[in-house]
C-alpha cells in the first residue's frame, strides 16, 4: 500500500513567501565553509593513518590517464582497419571498445575512488560520508555522459564501426558537454541533498536542483530531437518520423511535468521519476552500444559471406569454362544477401524493442509499482492438480498474459529471421555446405516454434497435462482423415535428418530427373533440365526408388555404344576408341578409359566404350564430343559403322499356278512366300 500511494503524496508545501524567504538560507547551507574546512582535515588525517591506500588511489588515477592520453590515436589507427574489406575483423571493433573503455574510466573511477575515501574517513551522518555518497550516486551518469562522448569521437567507435551520421556525431559532440556541465552539478546536489534527509537541504536545494536540471534537460532534448539532428535517418533528407516529433514533444512536456511536481512540492516523487528518467537515458545508451557491436557482427558476418560466394563463384566459373547449355540455377534455401540483411535487421529491430521494454519496465518499476505487481490482476483461472492430486485453481494474471504474449511474438520474429542468423553465425565462420545449413534451419525452426508456442500457451495457462489429450486426438484425426499429407509431412522430418538428397543434388524420381531446389515439409521442388518446377510429395523419395547422382561423388560414368561391320579389325577400333577418350581433358584419367567388344550382334560386331566424368554437367558434353570424334576416326582410318540389313529372296513359281490366278492374287501369294521364305 506504502508503494501504490506514497509516491504521489506531497512532502512539502508549495512555493510561497515562507519559501522565498528560506531560499538565501538554504543555499548557504549548501555552501558552508565549515563543513569543508572540516572535511580536509579529516582527509589529511586519514592520509597521514593511511598513506597507502591514498597514493595507490593517485597511482591508479595516473596509470589511467595515461591510457587515456594515448586512447585517440590508438583508435584512430584501428579506425583504418574498418575501410580495409580483407584486413577488417571483429577484434578490430572489440579493441576499440577497449580503448574507448579505457578513456572513459577516469573520471568514474576518480568518483568511486573519491566516494570510498570519503566514506572512509568519518562516520555515518557526517557531511563527508553524505558527499562520498553522493559521489557513488553520480558515477553512473559521468559513465554514460563519457563513453557517449568517446564513442561520438571522430574516428571512434560510432563513426568508423557503427557508421553513425555526421550529424549526429556533431550534435552529441557539442551538445553533450553543454548538457553534462548543467545536469551532473545539479544531480549531484540533489543526491547529496536527499542523502543528508535534512528538511532544508531537500526543501530547497532539492527542489530548486530538480527544477533547473529539468528544465535544462528539457530544452536539450528539444534542440537534440530536432530535424537533421541526433535522429537522422541516412540517405533522408528532412526525415518526416513520427515517433522522433512525438519523443520531442513528450519528452519535454515529462521534464516540465517533474520540475512542476517539485515546485507544487512532491519533491520526493520527483527527484524519483528524475532518477529514474536519467537511469533510462543510461539504459537506453547502453542497448545502442550494445546493439552497434551485435550489428557490427553481423555486418561483417554479411561481408565475409558475400567475399565466400564471390569466390565460390569464381571456383565454379573456373571449372566450368565450357558453356554446358544445362540449367543449373542456385538452390532458393541458399538465401541471398538481401535477404540476409532484410532478416538481421529485422532481428535487431525486434531485440532493440524487446531490451528497451525490459530496461525500462526494470529503471521504472521503482515509481510504478503497478507494473510490478500485475501479477496481483487475476484475468481468469484454470484447473490443475495439486502435490496431493486434488484439483486446485489456478489464477492467469495480467503479468503472465503479457509474457505469454511477449514469448509468442519473439517466437514469430526468431522463426522467420533465423535464417539470416544462421548463414551469418556459420556459412562465414564455418565450411559448411548449403544442405547442411538447411537442415539445421529447419530443424531449429522448428524447435523453436514448438517451443515457444508451449511456452507461450503455458503462460497463458494451457499446461502440456491440459493439451496432450487434444494433442492425441488431433494425431488420431490426422493419421485418418489426412493421411497422405500427415505421411508427407513424416516424410520430410525424415528427410532432413537422413539426407538421402540435399538442396543443390541431382536426383532421378522414376523417369524425372533434375536438381533439387527446395525441401519442405509436404514437398520437394525439383528445376528439371527444361526448367520446370516439378512439386514432388516427400513420400515418394521415403517409399520409391531414388537415384542420387551428387550425393557422396560427383563422378560418373559414361558408355557409348557403337557397332562395326564383321570385316572390321577389333583391335583397331578398340584402339581408335580409346584414342578418343583419352583426347578428351574432360575426360579423367583415373578411373582409366576402358574399352569391350560385348557381342555378336546380327548385323555388327558391339563395342562399349566406357568413361568417367567429373561432374554431372559434363556428361551429356563428353558424351557428344566422343561421339563426333570417334565418327571422325573411323572415317580417318576406314572403318565402317555397321547399319542394319535384310536380304530378300524371290522364288519361281509353276506355270499353270501363275496362269490360274489374277495378277493380283499372284502378287500376294508372292508376298507370303517372300515373307515365309
Amino acid at each position: 500500500m506504502l508503494d501504490r500511494h506514497l509516491l504521489w503524496i506531497p512532502s512539502h508545501s508549495m512555493i510561497d513567501a515562507d519559501w522565498l524567504q528560506r531560499l538565501p538560507e538554504g543555499l548557504l547551507d549548501l555552501i558552508k565553509p565549515s563543513r569543508f574546512i572540516t572535511t580536509m582535515e579529516l582527509s589529511l588525517r586519514n592520509f597521514r593513518q593511511q598513506p597507502q591506500i591514498w597514493l595507490g588511489s593517485l597511482l591508479l588515477m595516473l596509470v589511467l590517464l595515461e591510457l587515456r592520453r594515448r586512447a585517440p590515436a590508438h583508435i584512430e589507427a584501428l579506425a583504418i582497419y574498418t575501410y580495409q574489406i580483407r584486413k577488417d575483423s571483429y577484434q578490430t571493433t572489440i579493441k576499440t571498445l577497449g580503448w574507448t573503455l579505457l578513456a572513459t574510466l577516469p573520471g568514474p573511477v576518480m568518483l568511486i575512488l573519491s566516494g570510498q575515501l570519503l566514506q572512509g574517513i568519518g562516520d555515518p551522518g557526517r557531511f563527508s560520508h553524505s558527499v562520498g555518497q553522493a559521489c557513488m550516486l553520480l558515477v553512473m551518469p559521468v559513465l554514460i555522459v563519457q563513453l557517449l562522448r568517446w564513442t561520438s569521437m571522430e574516428r571512434g567507435l560510432g563513426h568508423a564501426h557503427f557508421r553513425w551520421t555526421r550529424q549526429r556525431r556533431v550534435a552529441l559532440r557539442y551538445g553533450l558537454p553543454r548538457i553534462a556541465v548543467v545536469v551532473l552539478p545539479l544531480y549531484f546536489i540533489c543526491s547529496l541533498a536527499f542523502i543528508r534527509k535534512l528538511d532544508l537541504a531537500i526543501d530547497v536545494q532539492a527542489r530548486v536542483a530538480i527544477v533547473l536540471c529539468c528544465v535544462g534537460l528539457a530544452w536539450s532534448l528539444w534542440r537534440l530531437l530536432d530535424v537533421g539532428r541526433l535522429w537522422v535517418v541516412r540517405g533522408v533528407i528532412g526525415e518526416p518520423s513520427t515517433l522522433r516529433k512525438l519523443l520531442r514533444l513528450l519528452l519535454p512536456l515529462l521534464l516540465l511535468a517533474i520540475a512542476t511536481l517539485a515546485l507544487a512540492g512532491y519533491i520526493y516523487s520527483a527527484g524519483m521519476m528524475l532518477q529514474s528518467l536519467l537511469a533510462s537515458f543510461g539504459v537506453i545508451v547502453t542497448i545502442a552500444i550494445a546493439l552497434g557491436m551485435l550489428s557490427r557482427w553481423f555486418l561483417l558476418g554479411e561481408r565475409r559471406l558475400m567475399l565466400q560466394r564471390v569466390e565460390e563463384r569464381r571456383t565454379k566459373a573456373a571449372q566450368d569454362s565450357v558453356a554446358t547449355g544445362e540449367v543449373t540455377a542456385e538452390p532458393e534455401e541458399n538465401i541471398t544477401l538481401e535477404q540476409v540483411n532484410a532478416q538481421t535487421k529485422r532481428l535487431l529491430r525486434a531485440l532493440r524493442l524487446s531490451l528497451l521494454a525490459l530496461g525500462l519496465i526494470w529503471v521504472w518499476s521503482a515509481v510504478l509499482p503497478a507494473i510490478a505487481r500485475l501479477d496481483e490482476i487475476a484475468l481468469w483461472h484454470f484447473s490443475d492438480s495439486g502435490p496431493d492430486g486434488t484439483a486446485i485453481q489456478q489464477p492467469v494474471t495480467l503479468i503472465a498474459v503479457l509474457l505469454g504474449i511477449f514469448t509468442l511474438i519473439l517466437t514469430t520474429v526468431g522463426a522467420r529471421n533465423l535464417p539470416g542468423l544462421i548463414e551469418i553465425s556459420l556459412l562465414s565462420h564455418i565450411r559448411i555446405d548449403a544442405a547442411s545449413r538447411y537442415a539445421i534451419t529447419s530443424v531449429l525452426r522448428y524447435t523453436i516454434v514448438i517451443g515457444g508456442t508451449l511456452v507461450g500457451l503455458s503462460f497463458l495457462g494451457m499446461r502440456w497435462s491440459q493439451l496432450q489429450w487434444m494433442a492425441a486426438a488431433l494425431t488420431v484425426g490426422l493419421g485418418f482423415g489426412l493421411q497422405e499429407i500427415f505421411a508427407n509431412f513424416v516424410s520430410g522430418i525424415i528427410l532432413l535428418f537422413e539426407r538421402p538428397f540435399r538442396v543443390g543434388d541431382v536426383i532421378t524420381v522414376g523417369d524425372l530427373s533434375g536438381r533439387v531446389t527446395r525441401i519442405r515439409t509436404r514437398a520437394t521442388t525439383v528445376l528439371d533440365f527444361d526448367n520446370k518446377e516439378i512439386v514432388i510429395p516427400n513420400k515418394t523419395f521415403i517409399t520409391g526408388q531414388l537415384i542420387n547422382w551428387t550425393l557422396t561423388d560427383t563422378i560418373t560414368r559414361v558408355v557409348i555404344r557403337v557397332g562395326v561391320v564383321y570385316s572390321a579389325d577389333p583391335n583397331k577400333v578398340r584402339t581408335l576408341l580409346l584414342q578418343a577418350a583419352r583426347e578428351d581433358e574432360r575426360v579423367l584419367a583415373e578411373p582409366e578409359p576402358l574399352c569391350w567388344l560385348l557381342t555378336f550382334g546380327a548385323s555388327s560386331l558391339d563395342f562399349e566404350l566406357r568413361v568417367f566424368v567429373n561432374t554431372i554437367i559434363h556428361r551429356l558434353e563428353v558424351q557428344n564430343a566422343l561421339n563426333t570424334r570417334i565418327m571422325a576416326l573411323f572415317a580417318e582410318h576406314g572403318v565402317e559403322i555397321a547399319f542394319p540389313q535384310l536380304d530378300l529372296h524371290v522364288r519361281d513359281l509353276p506355270s499353270e499356278l501363275t496362269r490360274s490366278q489374277t495378277p493380283n492374287a499372284i502378287k500376294k501369294e508372292e508376298a507370303k512366300t517372300d515373307q515365309s521364305g
